[in-house]
């Protein structure tokens, strides 16, 4: 949820905050219905991108700002970088607030995406509770490859593993991120895009949107694994099936998995249209 300035002193601390992270302003007026548009939109934004800073400020409650930042009509947005802003958009245009997002989230080196330039991390996009993994250990679960620390996921009963990924929105999927200790990382991956039906039976038998041979050297330079980003315009759910690993153990491991791309938008039409004109001062 976008938070909404209470003071003038506290743009300030926004500006500040942006040299650290993108920072989006929205500023707005309580009687201009586009706004409640981009006000639902920024809603939903500030989930998906946990690392943006979202806010609001109320163009006749701080006049010395919105004139500061030639304010002429609600809804604009800023888009803040470093104290300075490096983009805007007027009205209630979803599809280009999320563009100006994912442009101006990958501008610092802090957002690099593993090193990717012009595509951002998506991980913060997998839905968690909708996500499986099958032949899991109990004590190393799926859950260990999302959090920071030393924690890992491991198989059971044998060596292989099917991991199902969802994601709350269609993504373009450009790379993934496989880090794993050497002796028990996979080394045998076939990825099958929005197949969350998948088994182990049927995933040794069909083909694969695209199946990776890893090496230990691939694991040693960081485990970026550039995908046929042709195949991986529309992903809603990635299953990666790990057919063996490095060492021929029968545990597998893996301590991380990240995804790598863009989001495809999805905007709504009717919201774009009730915020093409915005409202003027």
């Amino acid at each position: 949820m976008a938070t909404d300035v209470k003071r003038e002193e506290q743009f300030l601390e926004i500006l500040q905050e942006s040299s650290k992270k993108l920072v989006v302003v929205d500023f707005y007026s309580p009687t201009c219905p586009p706004c409640l548009v981009v006000d639902q939109i920024l809603n939903k934004l500030a989930m998906q991108y946990a690392g943006v800073g979202f806010y609001k400020v109320d163009v006749k409650r701080f006049p010395t700002v919105s004139s500061q930042f030639r304010i002429s009509a609600t809804p604009t947005l800023h888009f803040f970088r470093k104290g300075r802003s490096v983009g805007e958009v007027r009205g209630a245009d979803r599809q280009a607030i999320v563009r100006a997002i994912e442009t101006h989230s990958s501008d610092s080196e802090d957002a690099s995406a593993f090193g990717i330039v012009g595509h951002s991390d998506l991980t913060r996009l997998v839905l968690k509770k909708q996500s499986e993994c099958l032949n899991q250990s109990d004590d190393n679960p799926m859950e260990n490859i999302f959090t920071e620390g030393d924690s890992v996921l491991e198989s059971d009963v044998d060596e292989q593993l099917v991991l199902h990924i969802a994601f709350n929105q269609p993504i373009k999927l450009h790379s993934i991120v496989l880090k794993a200790p050497i002796d028990r990382a996979p080394k045998t991956v076939k990825l099958f895009v929005n197949r969350m039906d998948i088994g182990f039976d049927d995933a040794e038998s069909s083909e694969a949107t695209q199946e990776i041979e890893m090496t230990e050297d691939m694991y040693k330079s960081g485990g970026v694994v550039n995908l046929r980003y042709v195949r991986f315009q529309n992903v809603s759910s990635l299953s990666l099936f790990v057919a063996d690993n490095l060492g021929g153990d029968d545990v597998t491991a893996i301590s991380q998995l990240a995804f790598v791309g863009t989001a495809v938008d999805t905007a709504n039409v009717s919201d774009i249209r009730q915020g093409e004109s915005g409202h003027s001062h």
